[in-house]
């Protein structure tokens, strides 16, 4: 599954320049340079996110859900089985 796909109207068809890059502290910067004196300007940040949160009955090896704390990715949160 994708996620977070992005297009960008207005640069369809310009030619590129270069492409440059730099990092300033935790932020990665990208910057598409084309030949009519624009660029596309991209910020990249790093992050973890908590995907699953689950209790778990490991004593019979069947390792059943006690309670789902967190499951961001299927909208559920919490649901407290």
């Amino acid at each position: 599954m994708r996620t977070g796909q992005k297009r960008y109207p207005g640069v369809e068809g310009k030619t590129v320049d270069y492409v440059q890059t730099h990092n300033e502290q935790d932020t990665l910067y990208f910057q598409v340079h084309f030949t009519d004196k624009t660029f596309l300007g991209i910020s990249v940040v790093p992050y973890i996110r908590v995907h699953s949160a689950d209790l778990y009955d490991a004593s019979t090896g069947d390792y059943e859900v006690l309670k789902d704390f967190v499951r961001a990715e299927r909208g559920r949160k919490g649901s407290g089985k």
